[in-house]
Order: structure tokens, then sequence, then C-alpha cells
């Protein structure tokens, strides 16, 4: 997704970098963000590229953040001062409204 709007820039299309999550199939629970990208194409507007799995973005997919480039949009940045031994961790579920609904009555 980096490489695919760095690129998009160099060719003077406008881009952008969006890291999110993506609703795995049969996996509520996410272990990872994910990221992809969109590019301004003239007439449709913004549209999504998924360069990793090689498909445009779909209701599956859940924007967390954009900017030009992944320093823009990281997930997780921040700084951190005193002694070691801290440890960060995140949970995520993702799932489609129909799907947690059904799983939330049994």
């Amino acid at each position: 997704a980096h490489i695919f709007a760095a690129a998009a820039h160099a060719l003077g299309v406008p881009a952008r970098y969006v890291s999110g999550y993506l609703m795995m199939e049969e996996k509520i629970e996410q272990a990872a963000t994910h990221a992809w990208a969109e590019a301004h194409i003239p007439g449709l507007g913004w549209v999504g590229f998924d360069p990793a799995n090689k498909i445009c973005p779909d209701e599956r997919y859940v924007r967390i953040a954009s900017g030009l480039s992944y320093k823009d949009a990281a997930p997780v940045s921040g700084m951190r001062i005193g002694t070691p031994g801290e440890k960060l961790q995140v949970i995520v579920k993702v799932a489609d409204q129909g799907q947690s609904q059904s799983q939330s009555q049994s």
C-alpha cells in the first residue's frame, strides 16, 4: 500500500495510504491491522486498491486513518520515556452486524 501510494504520487496521481482492519472470513478477532491505498481517479473519485490481496476494498474493510504515507496513518505511534518492560496489547473484533447479532444470541 505504501509503495502503491508513493508510485501514484510519482506519476502525479493523488493518492493516500489507509490503515485499518480487514474482516477475515470466519474470524471475528483480528490479529493485526491491515493497509490499502486509494487513488483519486477523474470521473470516479477516490478508488481503493489492496495490493496485498489484489482486490478493491469492500464492506469488509474498516478504515481507521488515512494520510499521504504510512507515517501519517500509522496505527500506533508515540514516544516512550523510562525503563523498559512495558507491553502493548490490542484486541480488535470485526464482524458483520448480522453475524455478530446471531453469535450474541447463541
